[in-house]
């Protein structure tokens, strides 16, 4: 109920505070007392319309506040969607709304202190009040909520939300059901296209992270010829010297018999003698490390056609199931579960037939009290 009205600046109102009672308040006056303002002023904090028009002449705003105190049901109708907006009050059972309107013409809504769209306070005034005037569009006049009135009338609102509850659950089993008594010949055709596609996959052994490694090796077997001519020059230029060129080794271990020889004279080259050695060490691994390369590189003809046959049987299936070796297991793990749940549909039909049956006379019991 609204226990408390403040106006303040409305048409002719300057400052108006109200206490109602409970049951019936009766406001009374003559003509032109502002009696049908203080019920604009209702309609104002529940959401109606409102422009500078209304604001008192000489003030700047005009401002409607209202405290309501609410019973068990108005608190379960608001719960739900004041706290979706974090509305909630200080004060349990307790609403406060406001309304604003300033002479440029804004307005500003708060409910609980919390400042909210216009939208929002009339989905809020329209869990409150009804207001009933010649003109007004009244829930009494709206079809869809009879139904509601009749319910709340007659106290079976707890009731009829229970009875919803077990509706909405037997229209979710009737779905499922539908759905597992489809045709069994496109049951049949569906199973028998998903247990190829499993064995599709299944044959091909995947393994993630496998197209990755056959395109490095495809890439070295297709370029075996030039690797290796690459790896001979290189290993050549660093350990084998010619008619008219050192070698890089032989050239590095003349540097450092010179920078030794150097040492004996000064010791202060101590420094570059010790880098000259221990590069010559890593020339020599390095050369090594170069030589072992060439001899691994091998053209050979039939491994990379098994490579070939490998990422096209790769690509093929990509093709058909996913961009990648990973989406491909995914597609055969989803293919697996619906098999299943196909395996399983009769099992899952004598369940859901039985939860019809419960659901069914649930319903109908709740309907009879």
């Amino acid at each position: 109920m609204l226990a408390e009205l403040t106006i303040r600046d409305l048409a002719i109102i300057d400052e108006l505070h109200l206490r109602f009672g409970e049951g019936l308040n009766v406001l009374t006056g003559e003509t032109g007392a502002g009696k049908s303002i203080i019920v604009d002023s209702v309609s104002l904090l529940l959401g109606g319309r409102g422009d500078a028009t209304l604001i008192r002449a000489g003030a700047g705003r005009a401002s409607v506040e209202g405290i309501f105190r609410l019973d068990a049901e108005a608190q379960a109708d608001l719960e739900p969607l004041l706290e979706a907006d974090g509305l909630e009050g200080d004060e349990p059972g307790t609403l406060v709304l406001s309304r604003e309107i300033r002479k440029e013409g804004r307005n500003i809504c708060r409910v609980n202190g919390r400042a909210v769209a216009l939208k929002s306070l009339q989905s809020v005034g329209e869990c409150l009040v009804d207001i009933h005037g010649q003109t007004e569009h009244l829930s009494l006049m709206r079809v869809r909520e009879h139904g509601d009135l009749l319910d709340r009338y007659g106290g079976l609102w707890p009731l009829r939300q229970e009875v919803a509850g077990l509706v909405a659950e037997l229209r979710a089993v009737r779905r499922e059901l539908g759905s597992l008594r489809r045709d069994e010949r496109e049951l049949g055709r569906r199973t028998d296209l998903l247990q190829y596609q499993v064995t599709e996959i299944d044959a091909a052994r995947l393994e993630p992270g496998e197209e990755q490694e056959l395109g490095k090796e495809r890439s070295r077997l297709a370029n075996a010829e030039q690797l290796r001519a690459l790896a001979e020059e290189a290993f050549g230029a660093l350990y084998e010297s010619g008619e008219d060129q050192a070698s890089a080794v032989d050239l590095l271990q003349s540097t450092a018999r010179a920078l030794a020889g150097l040492l004996r004279l000064d010791p202060s080259t101590s420094a570059l003698a010790e880098t000259a050695e221990q590069v010559s060490y890593q020339l020599e691994d390095l050369a090594e490390q170069v030589r072992e390369y060439r001899d691994k590189v091998e053209f050979n003809p039939r491994r990379l056609n098994q490579v070939e046959e490998r990422l096209s049987l790769i690509h093929n299936l990509q093709r058909k199931y996913g961009d990648s070796i990973d989406d491909v297991l995914a597609f055969a793990t989803r293919a697996r579960q619906e098999l299943e749940t196909i395996e399983h549909s009769e099992e899952r039909i004598a369940e859901l037939v039985v939860e019809e049956e419960r659901l069914l006379h649930e319903n109908g019991r709740q309907g009879s009290e």
